[in-house]
């Protein structure tokens, strides 16, 4: 039977087009789902990667690190974890092409601020209420205005010492031209004598002798005047540091130390009339040559005239007239003097305070550790320490090579936070504000050793060495004492200043040292320079104190002092601080701990140096179990690009079927992924 098929074909067509719709629609979904597991894949692989930290380094010290060789490595780990979450069959065929590690921070880069950030990200969210407890925001702004005002009055202090030091050589100085005075004296005294007696030779040599001792003064002169000088110009340079440390002290306390200062310039002032009558000594002492010279000279025409005598014409009463006119001219001579107050009468006491403070120099630790400490003999390695590598300076390419960084870190001494006598900027701030210090220094005390009497063997002093940063254990601990024997000492000066009686006690002191009949304007400057040593004296108390676990005030009440003046020169005598008082040092337990003052120290001095030898010795610490860990070795930050292909299911046969044999069309996608332990990354 002859039949049409037109509506055949046109069913089977709209069947084709229905189906092609369908599948396409199919397809669609499929691929927006194939993407959405992609991703979660990605994400997943990542995370994977991530949670690789290094077990120990969390364990002791509460830090995230993923530990690796290279950036190729990672690249390999990811597209293993990621084998694992796409080797299923399902709906979602897909095949890695590869990852690449776009970017990659380790911990020792940013100049420090990766490793900071973790820190304080562990600090805020696992310790703040406890932190919060042990010292709160505005106990650490008074404690930092505190330590600043000290570390201030310290430096003042230290400053001013010197000029007394000064000030005494200049007394000194015109010992020395009071001496030659004196010889002149002494030897116009045996002149005299000499004529009496008739001896001419010998009254030459006396006469000869004053013009020696004459001859000295100039020389002597300007020698004084050269140190007065001196001095007068070294106390405008000090003014001017004063006033810029001005800013850091209280208002009570400037004015204290204002009015000890104009000591220092008042004494100075009154050395001009002094200056004045001792430069007239030149002048004077070249017109006494002349005249003694003159006498000489009648003198020899006598011995020459007696000794052309003959035998029979000796005559003692004629001798006797001839010398008369010489003794009568020597009686009139002008002896020379000073005439001016000057110079220190109780050089003992003033030997016993200066040997204080030599004390300190020579050997503090010596002075101020318990009995029985062994000090470390320990030398830190720091051949391959994150402050010496290019993790400090330079910014790390994820492939290995190195680049120049945003801004560089040096390593180098933390002085520039605590340095005795510096004129830096001591207390470096901006670094971070003084939430992060706190935090980032209450961090430092939970998790790093730092001196004890006994310590383990192998171990250091690790806070010592992030404030000091010296290869030598013993140089950290000792360098430590200075700051805290330095801030001590201004915090014990401002107690003085304040103590009405202890200044009328080193007044007394000083009138002793300089003499009743002495040059008044001295006694301030010494009374000054003494209280600078008593407040010495008491800070190796304090310190000593503190090493043997016991508290200290910041700021003392005059119950709470230990030393007297007497106790004071008594440290001098002996080379050794005295046994403790009855008193608890500290006030019966009231005040601060030696890791209490080494916070303060942490959060006035903070800068980026610190972080750096904290890194040093999480790393050396790590390294006696496994010897080749790196920190710079450690990422806290990943990014990734992952590169994925996936199969279209519903379009792989028939007419579209590729022709290199895959199976179907392909298509490609491009994914980032960034992992990271720091928040916001």
């Amino acid at each position: 039977m002859d039949r049409r098929g037109e509506i055949t074909v046109f069913l089977a067509m709209i069947l084709v087009s229905v189906c092609a719709l369908l599948c396409g629609l199919v397809e669609s979904a499929r691929t927006a789902g194939a993407r959405c597991s992609q991703r979660m894949a990605v994400n997943a692989s990542m995370d994977s990667l991530m949670s690789q930290y290094h077990r120990k380094l969390w364990r002791e010290y509460r830090i995230l690190g993923l530990e690796y060789e290279e950036a190729e490595g990672l690249e390999r780990e990811m597209e293993g974890f990621l084998k694992g979450c796409l080797k299923g069959k399902n709906w979602y065929p897909m095949i890695i092409e590869g990852a690449q590690v776009r970017d990659l921070a380790a911990l020792t880069e940013g100049n420090g601020r990766y490793m900071e950030q973790e820190i304080l990200e562990y600090m805020k969210y696992g310790l703040a209420g406890v932190v919060w407890d042990a010292l709160t925001e505005k106990e650490a702004e008074s404690l930092l205005k505190s330590c600043k005002e000290g570390d201030s009055v310290s430096r003042i202090s230290e400053l001013y010492s010197v000029h007394t030091k000064e000030a005494v050589r200049l007394e000194h100085k015109l010992e020395d031209i009071n001496v030659r005075l004196e010889a002149q004296t002494e030897e116009w005294e045996r002149g005299r004598d000499c004529l009496e007696e008739l001896d001419g030779d010998r009254f030459i040599a006396h006469a000869r002798n004053i013009i020696k001792e004459l001859e000295n003064l100039p020389r002597l002169v300007d020698a004084y005047e050269k140190q007065a000088d001196q001095l007068s110009g070294n106390l405008k340079e000090s003014r001017k540091r004063f006033e810029e440390e001005q800013k850091e002290l209280g208002e009570g306390i400037r004015a204290a130390l204002e009015d000890e200062i104009r000591q220092y310039e008042s004494y100075v002032s009154a050395g001009g009339e002094r200056r004045k009558a001792i430069a007239e000594l030149k002048v004077l002492s070249s017109a006494r040559i002349q005249w003694i010279e003159g006498v000489m000279q009648d003198a020899e025409a006598v011995i020459e005239y007696v000794d052309g005598w003959e035998p029979e014409d000796e005559d003692d009463e004629l001798e006797e007239e001839l010398w008369e006119p010489v003794s009568s001219m020597w009686s009139e001579y002008g002896i020379l003097s000073l005439g001016v107050e000057f110079g220190v009468k109780d050089k003992e006491t003033e030997g016993i305070l200066k040997k204080i403070r030599d004390l300190v120099s020579r050997g503090l630790m010596e002075l101020v550790l318990p009995e029985g400490t062994v000090i470390s003999g320990e030398k830190i390695e720091l051949e391959a320490a994150p402050s010496k590598g290019r993790g400090a300076g330079k910014e790390t390419d994820p492939k290995g090579g190195d680049q120049p960084a945003g801004s560089g870190f040096s390593g180098g001494d933390a002085r520039g936070m605590f340095r005795s006598g510096s004129s830096d900027s001591r207390w470096i701030s901006g670094v971070r504000s003084l939430v992060d210090r706190l935090l980032i220094g209450e961090y430092a005390l939970r998790f790093f050793r730092t001196f004890e009497k006994e310590m383990p063997e192998d171990t250091l002093y690790e806070l010592e060495y992030i404030l000091q940063g010296k290869e030598r254990d013993k140089d950290n601990l000792a360098g430590v004492l200075t700051l805290l024997t330095a801030v001590r000492q201004g915090l014990n000066l401002v107690h003085i200043l304040s103590d009405s009686e202890k200044r009328q006690e080193a007044r007394m002191l000083a009138m002793v040292i300089v003499g009743a009949s002495g040059f008044m304007p001295l006694v301030p400057v010494v009374s000054f320079f003494i209280m600078t040593v008593w407040a010495l004296g008491e800070a190796l108390l304090d310190v000593r104190n503190l090493l043997n676990k016991e508290k200290v005030p910041l700021f003392k009440t005059r119950e709470e002092w230990n030393l007297g003046l007497e106790g004071l020169l008594d440290i001098g005598r002996s080379n050794v601080l005295g046994d403790k008082e009855p008193a608890e040092a500290g006030g019966k337990g009231r005040g601060t701990d030696y890791k209490g003052y080494l916070r303060m120290l942490i959060l006035a001095g903070y800068a980026t140096e610190m972080v750096y030898r904290m890194m040093d010795v999480m790393q050396m610490n790590i390294r006696r179990s496994q010897p080749g860990f790196r920190l710079e070795r450690c990422a806290c930050m990943v990014d990734m690009e992952v590169k994925v292909s996936g199969k279209h299911v519903f379009l792989a046969a028939g007419l579209w079927k590729s022709q290199d044999g895959s199976g179907g069309l392909r298509y490609d996608t491009n994914m980032e992924v960034s992992g990271s332990y720091l928040e916001g990354k």
